[in-house]
């Protein structure tokens, strides 16, 4: 019998010392909380409900450093879409 292999979901964790960073270098700021203990908890919440689900969520170190870098190289707007595309970038390469 094959084991079945696990799926993790990367979840993006920004660093509470690049939150007023990574609100004033993105397009979508207003989409994004207002401050890092906002997000945190929010973010704690989901990351609970995803777990409760029955999914394996996990926290993937979001350095907004890399991202402008990665932004630049790939002529990516630092939105939504393209801070979820390098964290799943970012997980495929640490996991």
């Amino acid at each position: 019998m094959k084991s079945k292999k696990e799926i993790f979901l990367g979840f993006a964790w920004y660093r509470p010392d690049q939150w007023d960073d990574l609100k004033k270098f993105c397009e979508d700021r207003d989409e994004l909380e207002d401050t890092y203990e906002i997000w945190r908890r929010g973010a704690e919440k989901a990351f609970r409900d995803i777990r409760m689900s029955g999914q394996n969520p996990l926290k993937i170190d979001f350095d907004l450093v890399e991202f402008k870098m990665w932004c630049s190289a790939n002529g990516k707007r630092p939105v939504g879409a393209s801070r979820s595309e390098f964290t799943t970038i970012t997980r495929r390469k640490s996991h």
